[in-house]
């Protein structure tokens, strides 16, 4: 006889990023390294140690234009998530980035994650658009995006260099007006 496996809710949350993060995510990154420099080639070593992440963290924290913040499961860093390129001129956007450790995915944390990320964005920041670009093979991120009310609105050829190769990616976009006319 076969036992139902039975999925108990994620608590996923979003938390500024602090300094002392730095060691769990040089750890988490590490397990993941081979993923994370097939497709960023420009990842040094020293991205993947303590002091490479304090750097990351200590630019985006020094910087106007990024909030970035960890993703939580149940209490524990199991990913990253950024809202980059803010502009506070006519544009009023952000780019929204994210990323979910291997043993993290398939259990709808990013798809929550961007949830409280697009609040956070249209809610506190007061912004107007919610820009993501997606790899076209990335399936479980468009559908993430997706199911946060986000429109496919294009594709960008050779968007960026992925595994050594240039490629293309979906562009996707959410208003704030989109995102309040959304059923809860």
């Amino acid at each position: 006889m076969t036992v139902p496996l039975v999925h108990a809710p994620v608590d996923v949350g979003l938390r500024a990023w602090v300094l002392a993060d730095a060691e769990e995510l040089a750890a988490m990154y590490a397990d993941a390294r081979e993923e994370l420099t097939a497709d960023a080639p420009w990842r040094s070593p020293a991205w993947f140690t303590v002091d490479g992440q304090r750097e990351r963290i200590r630019s985006c924290l020094d910087a106007d234009s990024v909030e970035g913040f960890v993703i939580t499961a149940s209490g524990a860093i199991v990913g990253n998530l950024s809202l980059d390129e803010i502009r506070r001129d006519i544009l009023q956007s952000a780019d929204i980035g994210y990323w979910v450790a291997p043993g993290a995915r398939r259990r709808g944390v990013a798809t929550r994650a961007i949830g409280l990320a697009v609040g956070h964005a249209f809610g506190c920041l007061g912004l107007h658009r919610i820009h993501a670009t997606v790899d076209i093979d990335n399936r479980a991120s468009s559908r993430a995006l997706e199911d946060n009310g986000f429109h496919r609105v294009g594709v960008i050829r050779g968007f960026a260099m992925v595994g050594g190769g240039w490629r293309d990616h979906h562009l996707y976009q959410l208003s704030a007006e989109d995102w309040r006319a959304e059923p809860a």
